[in-house]
């Protein structure tokens, strides 16, 4: 299944997104964002790896542009370089490695639409956390503004850039604007992977993934809140 076509029409929402020598995740984050019901989308890939280039796995969707960065350039270099070539009004963050429902991008536009002010970000105040070798998700708790679910208008990034530095880019992002945050609670929609290689790895002077195996999991399995061919792949990739 291939995204609607935008290449004729300028989409009114671009998502952004970073990778780097991951293209076994790149692969489901192109289904993800094929199977999302927000025609009026596009995605630019900006990729930054040293070893496996995903442009081959990028070709044929229309709807997705992939650019090629310096090998080992930033997370945030990245993040202006998709938003510098980017031609939708709404900006979105999505990781390469995480999971987002077909409606994700419905509901997001929809928070941010909620507001006409221009400096507010939308972002998911609760998410469900998938972790290696276990078949239920875990429950994030509230209070979050998950940073791979970032929605903003294109003239926000315009007066605040992302920083030309690794992690916590959307921390810094939010700082730097000093936006609002337009809450989503909505964690059937998000799931956040960890798989062993994440560039996420502090939460403040704690583990992330210590953090998150002493979350409660919930009685949710994987396969109740993914697609099935999704819950195929992380059965296959992570052993849930």
């Amino acid at each position: 299944m291939t995204p609607p076509d935008s290449s004729t029409s300028t989409p009114r929402v671009s998502c952004l997104m970073s990778t780097r020598d991951r293209p076994q995740f790149v692969r489901q984050a192109l289904r993800c964002f094929a199977h999302q019901t927000c025609g009026a989308a596009e995605l630019v890939v900006v990729d930054a790896g040293e070893r496996e280039p995903v442009e081959d796995l990028c070709a044929g969707f229309s709807s997705v542009r992939y650019l090629r960065a310096e090998p080992g350039a930033t997370y945030g270099a990245c993040l202006n370089i998709a938003a510098e070539h980017a031609r939708g009004e709404i900006l979105q963050l999505l990781d390469d490695d995480d999971y987002y429902k077909p409606t994700f991008l419905d509901r997001a536009v929809e928070a941010l639409d909620r507001t006409a002010d221009e400096n507010t970000i939308a972002a998911w105040d609760c998410f469900y956390v998938l972790l290696p070798h276990e078949p239920n998700v875990r429950f994030s708790g509230h209070g979050w503004s998950a940073g791979a679910t970032l929605s903003f208008r294109r003239r926000l990034w315009e007066r605040t850039r992302f920083r030309d530095s690794g992690g916590s880019q959307d921390w810094h992002f939010i700082a730097d604007s000093g936006a609002s945050i337009e809450r989503v609670c909505a964690p059937e929609l998000y799931i956040l992977v960890r798989h062993g290689e994440n560039s996420w790895r502090n939460l403040g002077d704690t583990d992330v993934d210590t953090y998150f195996h002493s979350l409660p999991r919930s009685s949710l399995l994987v396969a109740d809140v993914v697609e099935s061919a999704d819950a195929d792949f992380y059965a296959a990739s992570l052993g849930c």
